[in-house]
């Protein structure tokens, strides 16, 4: 089984917490992969936050996410900063480009998972992981049955994914690795 896990990380947090779920998946024997979304500005926030450069070269260097990756997987995990109760441009403009999988009907079936980071509250991180999971249902794929995460970040100071995530990662990879559930009944 393998799990493709895509991230838009500016300052690291979310490229932490998909480390961290890589590490859980590979645990129960699932081939989990990290791959970013295009940002091409993403050098301009390095320099304008300095928490942002300390994660700038392995954030960098993660293949980049297309929609042929999606395809490759059987469990989709999507990870996102909230802007405005929304994904970030960079997440939007990645899942835009998945209309032809839409158009043919090409990843049904397969497990879903998002998970984001605010500055703001939980809700502004809800809302743009519900984004996700509207996108997902477009596409016809299965939702994991766990509760999003959310990571609150404080602006003024930074908070990294702290063990919690350990936790929470642990959960989504037991949840993720069940058998599949027959809908059809």
């Amino acid at each position: 089984m393998r799990a493709n896990i895509i991230i838009h990380s500016i300052s690291g947090n979310l490229y932490l917490i998909a480390n961290t779920f890589a590490d859980k998946l590979a645990e129960r024997g699932i081939d989990a992969r990290i791959y970013g979304v295009s940002d091409p500005d993403l050098h301009l926030a390095a320099n304008e936050r300095t928490e942002a450069i300390e994660y700038y070269e392995e954030i960098t260097s993660l293949p980049e996410a297309t929609p042929e990756k999606l395809s490759s997987a059987d469990i989709i995990i999507l990870g996102t900063p909230s802007r405005f109760g929304m994904p970030t441009a960079e997440m939007k403009a990645f899942i835009d480009s998945t209309w032809g999988l839409y158009l043919k009907d090409a990843l049904a079936g397969r497990k879903f998972y998002a998970f984001a980071s605010t500055t703001v509250d939980e809700l502004d991180g809800l809302r743009a992981v519900s984004c996700l999971y509207r996108w997902s249902e477009m596409l016809g794929l299965y939702p994991v049955p766990f509760e999003p995460y959310i990571h609150l970040e404080n602006e003024m100071m930074p908070q990294r994914p702290s063990d919690m995530i350990d936790g929470i990662a642990e959960k989504l990879s037991e949840m993720a690795s069940l058998p599949d559930i027959d809908l059809s009944l």
